[in-house]
């Protein structure tokens, strides 16, 4: 491998390269690109560099889809969530007519953030001088704006030059996604790789039951290498032996920008598909599947026979990321019935419980990223090609023209 002349990456950017160069080195870029059998992956600049995470808020999460909300997050008009993404500030409205948009998330008066917590409200009143917004996001008054009681008001479709910036947003099956650059592929063709995988699985019919939310103090390249190996189930997790032992567990295969692993149990457990209803039409083979994929960068999602789980990972900084765990069942009523209320409150309790197991563990690991003395990762080949692949496919994304 001839670099940095000739480096493994497609279409490359040679500014967005000479960047990673900086930061990681020649060295570092060789051996994030190594076989697997030796010292490979990411070097620890990646992981509490504020230069890298900057390259990763713009080069990644503003280019590709990002999960922004569930639709059960908006369950009524005016219904707002603020988030990030990429750094920048946006906002998620369900709208009068029941849509959902996505807008960025400042006044066009002086820039200022609109909606600072998640809210519902008939209108957006920007906090600093009250100029206001339809839910559409045309802009409906400016008070005072040409002197004492002179105030501008706005007809529907407002004013294009002040209307709220829209940011493209998409839908898939009550996940809202949004796209800062406009340009990424469409949703679908995104997730057409997991849609191959899952076809038996009636995703129409899934539910919101609510979220968890964490603060985890770890970068967010850890979180997802670390959802994509069960190599520390054993050890971390071992009551999930129970369900499925290590004999039935794999490390997983990349299809093009989707990880993609699944295992078929002994049988049915509580919390893996023995109590809730199931998805229609199923095998028993599916019946007894555990599924899990990773669509770059951040979309991550579970799917047994009674639940369909979302694990989003947002950076905050080098060494924090915001976590949201979003769980599905399938059906009416597996949302509301009252004889399923145990079930889905032992549903979100079970995934909560595991989650934080991996937080401790996570925030561990990210303190020992610090260490000088830890120069690279020696991975298994059995269990952790898919974290290897990740570590490459962050450089190539961050270098993607």
């Amino acid at each position: 491998m001839n670099l940095p002349e000739d480096p493994p990456i497609p279409d490359m950017d040679a500014e967005a390269y000479r960047q990673v160069r900086e930061i990681i080195g020649e060295a570092g870029i060789r051996q994030t690109f190594s076989p697997i059998d030796g010292i490979s992956g990411l070097p620890n600049p990646a992981y509490h560099s504020p230069e890298w995470l900057q390259l990763e808020q713009e080069r990644i999460f503003s280019r590709h889809w990002v999960f922004a909300a569930a639709d059960g997050e908006l369950p009524d008009t005016g219904s707002i969530k603020p988030l990030e993404v990429g750094g920048t500030p946006i906002m998620m409205v369900r709208g009068a007519n029941g849509e959902v948009r996505a807008f960025h998330n400042i006044c066009r008066h002086r820039g200022t953030l609109l909606v600072a917590k998640p809210c519902a409200r008939p209108q957006i009143t920007c906090p600093y001088h009250a100029w206001s917004y339809r839910l559409d996001g045309t802009i409906r008054a400016r008070p005072h704006f040409h002197g004492a009681d002179r105030t501008d008001t706005f007809g529907p479709g407002g004013d294009g030059r002040l209307n709220l910036l829209p940011v493209r947003s998409a839908t898939w099956n009550g996940c809202h996604f949004v796209d800062l650059s406009g340009k990424a592929p469409a949703l679908s063709d995104w997730l057409a790789p997991v849609l191959r995988r899952t076809a038996a699985y009636d995703f129409s019919l899934i539910r919101w039951i609510g979220k968890r939310s964490y603060s985890v103090r770890s970068n967010w390249k850890l979180v997802l290498e670390n959802y994509m190996e069960g190599y520390h189930v054993f050890a971390a997790h071992p009551r999930l032996l129970d369900h499925a032992p290590m004999s039935v567990r794999w490390q997983g295969e990349w299809m093009d920008h989707v990880f993609y692993n699944d295992y078929v149990a002994p049988g049915l457990t509580p919390g893996r598909g023995g109590v809730l209803p199931h998805y229609p039409g199923l095998s028993d083979d599916d019946r007894r599947r555990g599924m899990w994929f990773a669509a770059f960068p951040n979309f991550s999602a579970e799917v047994y026979a009674d639940q369909f789980v979302v694990l989003v990972t947002c950076p905050v900084a080098p060494d924090e990321t915001l976590e949201e765990l979003h769980f599905f069942v399938v059906g009416d009523e597996a949302r509301d019935g009252d004889r399923f209320a145990t079930a889905r409150k032992e549903l979100m309790t079970m995934w909560d419980d595991l989650n934080l197991e991996d937080v401790a563990l996570l925030e561990r690991l990210q303190r020992g990223r610090q260490s000088k003395a830890f120069v690279g990762s020696n991975m298994s080949p059995a269990w952790e090609g898919p974290s290897h692949r990740f570590s490459q496919q962050v450089i190539e994304a961050i270098c993607r023209e």
